[in-house]
């Protein structure tokens, strides 16, 4: 177990700023930089391709990233986990999916969903725009019901919230609230979903889980979850990750064609690898930053996910405690214990707060956090401009959670 002073040695930033903005991007501690460092000055090659030496070496770092990555991050087989960008590629490529029935060997096979009249898509006023838009996109091309969950006042999530029938075949939300930082019972809503209805597809936006908390997607019982790895996993940018069930994955059809997905390609067809997880890795990918986030992932994990999870909850406790007793400070979300903390300060638009703490060189996140529905159903977007988020990782301290609370209250 790596010790918090430890980290933050890693992680040069921590000596200059208060750094809490970990819902929008983390720092990436020098081991993870370290690792990429070494690909690109040691063993620089494209992948899947050449024959010679360090070409086989990046070859096996990328593959070997993928096993890190989806056996730590997500208890799942590398088989299931397709590379991305970020948790909205993923929900690209599963929305073209929907879209889209999956061609191969010169054969149209059965679509992953098929769509019939009345049938409903059902997301939540909660999601970010990536987890939401595109849903709705889905639901106005092919002509479907678009319905949309309301949350309970404290902004959580609840199974009885989904109404859920036969004519239901895809529902989506979040694991936790990037916007106000409530962590909802995923695996009770899905299980909830699937006894009203067994053939609708869960997808999950989990990026603000991996690398903040344990997760296991096959306890969890969703079909599909998408991450990003510059949140939580403490990985570079441009990197994310989307576990599919292997029954969904071999029926999906890639949203970009091209080399290194294929087995063989004739002038009248093609036939796609037979790896279902390798047919998502059209052309060059990035390299480094997938090497970068498998050691990232090992990383958190020689923390502790567990140990990262409780060190958030007491941070955010902390906060939580020292805001309540600001008669000025509106507080959103659950009364849990929760690693994002977000609020408003009557008088203040929220960007101001934020500013003024950047003066202190404090540094947080305002606005609407790309979640403009949730804003409005809370009242907050026009009054506020959104709210001002503190979210914490493993390296911040309970000094630093005092310094933001001193802070606030000199703003109030």
């Amino acid at each position: 177990m790596k010790t918090v002073e430890e980290v933050r040695n890693d992680i040069p930033l921590t000596k200059k700023y208060i750094y809490a903005d970990n819902g929008a991007t983390t720092p990436v501690p020098k081991p993870v930089v370290a690792a990429m460092d070494e690909y690109f000055l040691d063993y620089c090659s494209n992948v899947k391709r050449g024959t010679y030496s360090i070409a086989q070496k990046a070859s096996l770092e990328w593959e070997n990233a993928r096993k890190k990555i989806s056996e730590i991050l997500l208890k799942c087989s590398p088989e299931e986990l397709i590379f991305t960008r970020n948790c909205t590629e993923g929900a690209a490529i599963v929305s073209y999916a929907l879209e889209h029935s999956l061609f191969n060997d010169g054969k149209e096979n059965e679509p992953v969903i098929k769509w019939e009249n009345h049938d409903r898509i059902v997301s939540t006023i909660m999601e970010h725009h990536s987890n939401f838009m595109t849903w709705l996109r889905v639901a106005q091309h092919l002509n479907l019901g678009f319905d949309v969950v309301k949350p309970k006042k404290d902004c959580k999530l609840t199974p009885e919230l989904f109404e859920i029938d036969e004519k239901t075949n895809f529902v989506s939300f979040q694991h936790v609230s990037n916007a106000v930082g409530t962590v909802h019972d995923v695996k009770e809503i899905i299980k909830t979903i699937k006894e009203k209805n067994l053939k609708c597809l869960v997808f999950v936006d989990g990026s603000q889980g991996p690398g903040h908390m344990p997760v296991n997607v096959k306890d969890l019982g969703c079909d599909f979850y998408s991450f990003s790895g510059h949140k939580g996993p403490l990985g570079p940018q441009g990197t994310g990750g989307l576990y599919v069930k292997k029954e969904l994955i071999e029926k999906m059809e890639p949203m970009i064609l091209g080399g290194g997905i294929i087995s063989d390609v004739s002038e009248n067809g093609y036939r796609l690898a037979d790896t279902y997880s390798k047919r998502f890795d059209a052309g060059t990918p990035n390299i480094a930053g997938m090497i970068g986030l498998g050691r990232a992932a090992e990383y958190v994990n020689e923390i502790g996910l567990e140990n990262i999870e409780k060190r958030e909850k007491k941070l955010g406790r902390i906060l939580l405690d020292g805001l309540k007793e600001m008669k000025d400070v509106e507080i959103y979300g659950s009364d849990d214990d929760r690693g994002t903390v977000t609020f408003n300060i009557k008088g203040w638009r929220s960007h101001d707060v934020s500013l003024a703490l950047d003066e202190k060189n404090i540094l947080t996140r305002a606005g609407h956090h790309c979640c403009i529905p949730l804003m409005k159903f809370l009242g907050i977007h026009e009054k506020y401009g959104g709210n001002v988020r503190v979210s914490f990782h493993y390296y911040n301290t309970e000094e630093e959670v005092k310094k933001i609370i001193e802070a606030i209250g000199e703003l109030v």
